[in-house]
C-alpha cells in the first residue's frame, strides 16, 4: 500500500509539474526591445516581473510575437539582422542576416513567416522562420515603417513614411494593390480584429487617420498629442490608444465619435504599445524612462510601472501567448 501511495504521489507531482510548466508558457509574456543595451526584457504579465533579459543583436527596435507565443522575432536596426527567440523556453534561438535599418515586423498566424520592413531598401523581406532564410523581397514605397497583416494573411498593409501613404499588398505576389494618402509620416499602424478599419499614427501631422479598408479611404482624421508613434485598438469599447512621444502621454480616441476622450500620462517618450490578450490592459514602452507603463483600458489609469532595460522601444505586437 505504501509503495502504491508513493507511486501515486510521484505521478501526481509529475502531472502537477507538467501543468505548471504548461501554464507558465501559456502565461502572456511581453517582449520589450531595449535599443541602447542590445537586449530584450521579458515581462511575465501575470505578475509584472521581468523573467529574463536576453542579449540580441545591435540596437533592437521592432518585435513581433506569434499568436501562440512560441516564436518571437526582433529586428536589430543597427545590426542588419533579426533575432529569433523561443517563447517556450525564453531563450535566443538564432539570428538571421537581413538588412540594416529594419524596424517594423509582423508574423503570420501560423508563425512560419516574418515580414520585415527594410527602412533604407524600400522593401519588405519575407523570412522563412523554419529554414531561417529570406525567401522574397517585396518592393514598397519610400521608407517603410510599421506593417500589419490582415486577418487570414491575404493582405499586408505597410506604412510608407516618406510617401505619407499606406500600401495594401498581396504578400504572396508582392504586388501593391492599392494605396491611400494619410497624414504626414505615418509610422505605427493597426487593424481592427475584423479587418474593416485601419489606424495610422502620423508622426509629423500630430494626428491619426482612420481608414475604411473596403474602399481604402480615410473616413476621419483625429488630432492627438505631439509626435504620435504607435497605436493599439480595443475593439469591444471602440477605443484607440495612441502613444505621443513628445507629450509623454497616450491619447484615447473614441473611434465611433472620432474624437479624443482622455489623455493618460505615462513615462518619458512613449513608443511601442500593445494590447494584452485579456482585452483590457495596454502596455506602453517608454524609451527615455527605461520602463513600461501598464494602463487599464477601462479605468484609463496607469496601474503599474515596470523597470526594463536601457532605451525601451518595443515597436510592434510585442505580447503573445494566451
Amino acid at each position: 500500500m505504501a509503495a502504491k501511495r508513493f507511486i501515486f504521489l510521484i505521478a501526481g507531482a509529475t502531472l502537477a509539474a507538467a501543468f505548471s510548466a504548461s501554464a507558465a508558457w501559456a502565461a502572456p509574456f511581453a517582449y520589450i526591445t531595449n535599443q541602447k543595451d542590445d537586449s530584450v526584457s521579458v515581462i511575465d504579465t501575470a505578475d509584472g516581473e521581468v523573467r529574463a533579459t536576453l542579449k540580441v543583436g545591435k540596437e533592437p527596435a521592432g518585435v513581433a510575437v506569434s499568436r501562440d507565443g512560441g516564436r518571437v522575432v526582433v529586428t536589430n536596426a543597427g545590426g542588419g539582422s533579426i533575432t529569433l527567440i523561443d517563447g517556450r523556453n525564453l531563450q535566443v534561438a538564432g539570428e538571421i542576416a537581413t538588412a540594416e535599418g529594419q524596424v517594423g515586423v509582423a508574423i503570420d498566424a501560423a508563425g512560419r513567416f516574418a515580414y520585415v520592413a527594410d527602412w533604407y531598401g524600400g522593401a519588405v523581406s519575407v523570412v522563412d522562420l523554419e529554414n531561417r532564410a529570406i525567401v522574397r523581397r517585396l518592393p514598397t514605397g519610400s521608407v517603410p515603417a510599421g506593417l500589419v497583416l490582415a486577418p487570414g494573411g491575404s493582405r499586408l498593409y505597410v506604412a510608407n513614411r516618406d510617401d505619407d501613404a499606406i500600401a495594401e499588398m498581396n504578400p504572396e505576389s508582392g504586388e501593391t494593390l492599392r494605396t491611400v494618402k494619410v497624414g504626414k509620416h505615418p509610422f505605427g499602424i493597426a487593424l481592427d480584429p475584423a479587418g474593416e478599419l485601419l489606424f495610422s499614427a502620423n508622426v509629423e501631422s500630430d494626428d491619426v487617420s482612420i481608414v475604411e479598408v473596403r474602399t481604402l479611404s480615410v473616413i476621419a482624421t483625429v488630432k492627438v498629442g505631439e509626435r504620435p508613434y504607435a497605436v493599439a485598438y480595443v475593439a469591444p469599447y471602440q477605443r484607440l490608444f495612441v502613444t505621443n512621444q513628445y507629450d509623454n502621454t497616450v491619447s484615447v480616441v473614441d473611434v465611433a465619435r472620432r474624437r479624443v476622450v482622455d489623455t493618460i500620462a505615462v513615462g518619458e517618450y512613449p513608443e511601442g504599445i500593445a494590447l494584452h490578450p485579456d482585452g483590457i490592459h495596454l502596455y506602453v514602452a517608454n524609451w527615455f524612462d527605461n520602463t513600461v507603463s501598464v494602463i487599464n483600458g477601462l479605468s484609463l489609469k496607469v496601474e503599474r510601472t515596470i523597470a526594463t532595460g536601457n532605451g525601451s522601444r518595443a515597436f510592434g505586437e510585442f505580447i503573445g501567448g494566451v
